[in-house]
């Protein structure tokens, strides 16, 4: 059992404290008592926060960070399965870029996201109390603002335009909102100030900075700010701010063009961002941060699968996780459960919803069923009969006298009346990812972490950064150095493109596909999967084929605005 706690059942308990394994009545203890030693001060602050981290970031695939970056890529779909999934069209308006504020999963993710911002803010607030007579309060202030400026990043990388709030005195309510760029300015501008004193232990493994931000994890959100940047800078004062991230491949196939790229990698060159002291361009910057996780000892796992097995604490790859088990933690993880086939779920002694699946078009860009099948599509997803090496049994596919076998080519965006039956139900190759914990005790409570970075991101960052700045010969031995790890052939040309395709072999089901799509231009483009006049449910609207760029921010969610009438919709919506 993984036994570092973020919180533990001896803590003097007062209102701050949120620790469920909290055995001792609040009553008891005076607020001095709660913070009369460095340990006391860190579980009541610092602890308290993290304890609170759910699995809003990556956990349920119906109400989180997941739901936003992936549902809406190129990559993961949510199919109308006959009376299943349908749910009045909410998922299939997500892929099909009709983002509509008053559905409750955007306004679910803001309240999260909030909610840590909020625990962030009452801690440090509360910190600031005691780092006149207590020297590693200023540290705990330290760590909480890094972790503070992660969720505003979230934030914005997701809405744009929203209020940045630095004290638990102030309401959200009651304050203004900033534009995108601010956000930016501030996320960047916390994160510098705060990496010299952040730890250089590896928050992956465990012990004293076990899931907790240290300077890789920091690093890593500057390299991911800084690759983004040329979109995180645009204010979007009107429909058509992002117009340079419009993609003008109406074939279905969804290439990135050069000359597009060519636009955006401009922009990265004239943006400049501190870090350690020194001003650099995105691109370069990009290098920089890369550079220093790496002396900090990342690489990657001599095996891809290496990352997500049950003991995956022990990973040199790893950057970012999530601590989980069965014991301790029990961050719930219901990924795998809310995908797969109802009759796999329960040979597995678990669950199955038989919901999300693999697109088309990722199964293509995988080169799924061809010589070349990119060897990424094993331990990422359950493909034909697969699934016996966990089950242990071929099971029924709940609708026919056949087995049960993914069909990871057939899976559409509804199956109305008169769909095959086989089909439906088994259509879309599902989510796999972390091996299977046959020990735990709930398979929903896996002791597997659940990874949030990795090294393998950082070492593609870099490659697209230096093809953006025109070394294309470093960018191609980069993004090759990833795919021979995994066994998959060189790449002996390199291109925008290709980057972005090798990202979508190497990432799967990790919350980035959207992220990525933006920023090379493709997000708004038809593929395979979906297009003008696309088969769907009733109750969905057609593909939104936005030539103007709106839709590369989500709408901020309507309760927010009736809350605060300070605030305003992004453009389009």
């Amino acid at each position: 059992m993984k036994k570092i706690l973020f919180c533990t059942a001896l803590v003097a308990a007062f209102s701050l404290t949120g620790c469920s394994l909290d055995e001792t009545p609040k009553s008891d203890f005076l607020e001095s008592d709660a913070f009369q030693s460095s340990k006391l001060i860190y579980l009541n602050t610092v602890a308290n926060v993290y304890s609170n981290i759910d699995n809003q970031l990556i956990g349920v695939p119906l109400s989180s960070v997941f739901t936003l970056q992936e549902y809406s890529s190129d990559a993961t779909m949510q199919p109308g399965r006959g009376g299943d999934w349908v749910d009045g069209g909410k998922w299939q308006n997500i892929f099909l870029h009709n983002f509509d504020p008053s559905v409750d999963v955007y306004a679910n993710i803001w309240n999260y996201l909030y909610k840590m911002v909020g625990l962030c803010n009452t801690s440090i607030d509360k910190l600031n109390e005691y780092k006149a007579t207590n020297a590693d309060a200023e540290i705990y202030i330290y760590e909480l603002r890094a972790l503070r400026a992660y969720y505003y990043y979230n934030l914005m990388d997701l809405y744009a335009q929203v209020p940045v709030v630095t004290s638990s005195q102030l309401s959200l309510k009651d304050v203004n909102q900033s534009n995108r760029s601010e956000v930016f300015k501030f996320v960047v501008e916390e994160l510098e100030d705060c990496l010299p004193h952040l730890s250089d232990a590896k928050s992956q493994n465990t012990g004293e900075y076990y899931g907790r931000v240290t300077k890789a994890v920091a690093y890593m959100c500057l390299a991911k700010c800084a690759i983004n940047s040329p979109v995180y800078t645009i204010d979007n004062t009107s429909k058509t701010s992002y117009q340079a991230f419009v993609g003008d491949d109406k074939s279905k196939a969804c290439v990135a063009s050069e000359t597009k790229g060519e636009a955006i990698s401009a922009l990265g060159k004239s943006i400049l961002i501190k870090v350690d002291g020194e001003s650099r361009n995105a691109w370069n910057t990009v290098l920089y941060c890369v550079g220093q996780i790496k002396s900090l000892g990342y690489d990657l796992e001599l095996k891809y699968e290496n990352n997500f097995v049950v003991t995956n604490e022990n990973s040199v790859e790893n950057i970012f996780t999530r601590p989980s088990d069965d014991v301790v933690y029990k961050v719930t993880n219901l990924m795998r459960g809310y995908s797969i086939h109802y009759q796999h779920g329960s040979a597995m002694g678990s669950f199955g919803a038989n919901g999300f699946c693999a697109t088309v078009k990722q199964m293509n860009t995988m080169h799924y069923g061809e010589p070349d099948q990119d060897p990424r599509i094993t331990p990422n997803y359950y493909t034909g009969t697969d699934y016996v090496e966990d089950t242990g049994k071929l099971v029924d596919d709940g609708a026919t006298d056949q087995g049960l076998s993914y069909e990871p080519l057939a899976p559409l965006v509804d199956f109305g009346a008169g769909s095959d039956a086989h089909k439906l139900k088994c259509s879309g190759a599902r989510y796999k990812k972390y091996e299977v914990d046959k020990n735990t005790t709930n398979q929903t409570n896996p002791n597997n972490d659940i990874v949030l970075w990795r090294y393998a991101d950082a070492l593609l960052l870099k490659a697209e950064a230096e093809y953006r700045l025109g070394d294309k010969g470093a960018a191609r031995s980069d993004l090759n150095v990833v795919r021979t790890r995994c066994g998959a052939n060189p790449q002996e040309t390199i291109s925008l493109n290709i980057i972005l395709n090798e990202r979508a072999c190497e990432f799967p089901w990790e919350a980035m596909r959207r992220q990525d799509q933006i920023r090379f231009a493709t997000f708004t483009q038809p593929t395979v999967d979906r297009y003008k006049g696309v088969p769907k449910s009733s109750s969905a609207s057609d593909f939104f084929d936005d030539t103007e760029g709106f839709t590369n921010v989500y709408p901020i969610p309507t309760t927010v605005l009736n809350l605060n009438k300070k605030l305003i919709q992004n453009p389009g919506y």
